[in-house]
């Protein structure tokens, strides 16, 4: 009986004893039965080969975030260098190397754009400020608002103490600035209206209301009261940014919004009834008036007899009363309902109106208003 070994083994011939063939050894296999297409199977492959495919599995249930990415092609670049070890070491098989290989190549690439990409962006200190204090809370990232503030777009300019950034009914309103640091004051014939401190936009009621017309000119000057610096954009160069970037024109439109809102309220703090209270500018010539006309004690409730007298005369049809009036008719639920009235022809100045108006019932205090910060 022979051995495998033996089996292997070719004897020589008689002529020459010493000349024999020795075969490659026989490797045990297992039988899988019913399977045609694999009579037999082979060994497990190498450790090597079984460590790469679990970093693969382990890469393929990273999260789709930018870290669950980055973690991805990492994992993947660990297995696929796996992969040209055994196949370099193990089965000496060139082209399994050579595609592994580049496989590390491309996961590499994408590896270093993702880390190029999350690298910190920094600002100046002044910009930093403005980024966190406006465009932070709104979820603007920093490479995009770094894009805003860059030169192609945006430039950096310093006033000193006295110089304008604006005269009046001489500067065109085609740009939108923004005070990042020092302190400027908004004139109106030489009479002080307020302050701008910094992040505050400069123009933000020009730049919105000089849309359709770019050749519109200030009505207000803009005077810098101590040494300031601010960043500006031309109107172009920000409708060209905002076709790029939709979302940061939202943003935009939403802060210069606010913007023009915290100045019309700061306005309305100095102006003031002959009462002594303040303007309302949601309903000024409603809201003021009756409040006003209350506070001081004008209001009187009409006298019974009055209320008495509409429905003692009220002649009744059925159970409901039916009031006529020379104004409108009285409804079964008491309500008054008006005609309309006609509308005469007024020969009234509406200009000299108002102005008589703002004379009579407010008047300015500028200089009883304290410095706010807004």
């Amino acid at each position: 009986m022979t051995t495998p070994l033996e089996a292997n083994v070719t004897l020589g011939t008689a002529e020459d004893p010493s000349n024999f063939t020795a075969l490659p050894p026989v490797v045990p296999h297992v039988s899988t039965g019913g399977l045609s297409w694999c009579n037999e199977w082979k060994d497990p492959q190498h450790v090597l080969f079984q460590l790469a495919n679990v970093c693969f599995m382990i890469s393929y249930l990273a999260p789709s975030s930018r870290h669950g990415i980055l973690f991805m092609h990492a994992t993947l670049i660990l297995g696929f260098l796996l992969f040209c070890t055994w196949s370099w070491n193990i089965i000496c098989a060139a082209d399994i190397f050579t595609w592994n290989l580049a496989f590390i190549f491309f996961n590499a690439g994408q590896l270093l754009s993702i880390i190029y990409q999350m690298r910190p962006v920094k600002f100046d200190a002044e910009l930093e400020d403005v980024y966190l204090t406006l465009f932070y809370p709104f979820k603007v990232s920093r490479s995009t608002f770094k894009r805003m503030v860059h030169s192609e777009f945006a430039q950096i300019m310093s006033l000193h103490a006295g110089e304008a950034y604006a005269m009046q009914n001489l500067t065109k309103t085609d740009r939108l600035g923004l005070l990042i640091s020092g302190k400027i004051n908004v004139l109106s014939d030489q009479q002080f209206l307020h302050h701008i401190l910094p992040c505050e936009f400069l123009d933000s009621p020009e730049f919105e209301s000089s849309k359709a017309n770019t050749e519109d000119k200030f009505k207000v000057s803009i005077v810098a009261a101590t040494s300031c610096r601010y960043i500006y954009w031309m109107r172009t160069a920000l409708e060209y940014l905002f076709v790029k970037e939709p979302y940061l024109a939202t943003v935009l439109q939403t802060l210069i919004a606010r913007d023009i809102t915290t100045k019309l309220y700061t306005m309305n703090t100095k102006l003031m009834t002959a009462r002594g209270s303040h303007l309302d500018i949601r309903l000024p010539s409603i809201s003021s008036a009756a409040f006003g006309s209350m506070a001081a004690g004008d209001y009187k409730d009409p006298p019974r007899s009055i209320k008495h007298n509409i429905f003692a005369e009220t002649p009744f049809a059925g159970n409901i009363p039916i009031q006529k009036d020379t104004t409108g008719l009285l409804l079964p639920n008491g309500r008054l309902q008006m005609e309309p009235l006609r509308e005469l022809p007024s020969t009234d100045d509406l200009a000299s109106g108002v102005q008589s108006w703002l004379d009579t019932n407010s008047k300015y205090h500028g200089h009883h208003t304290p410095d706010h910060n807004f």
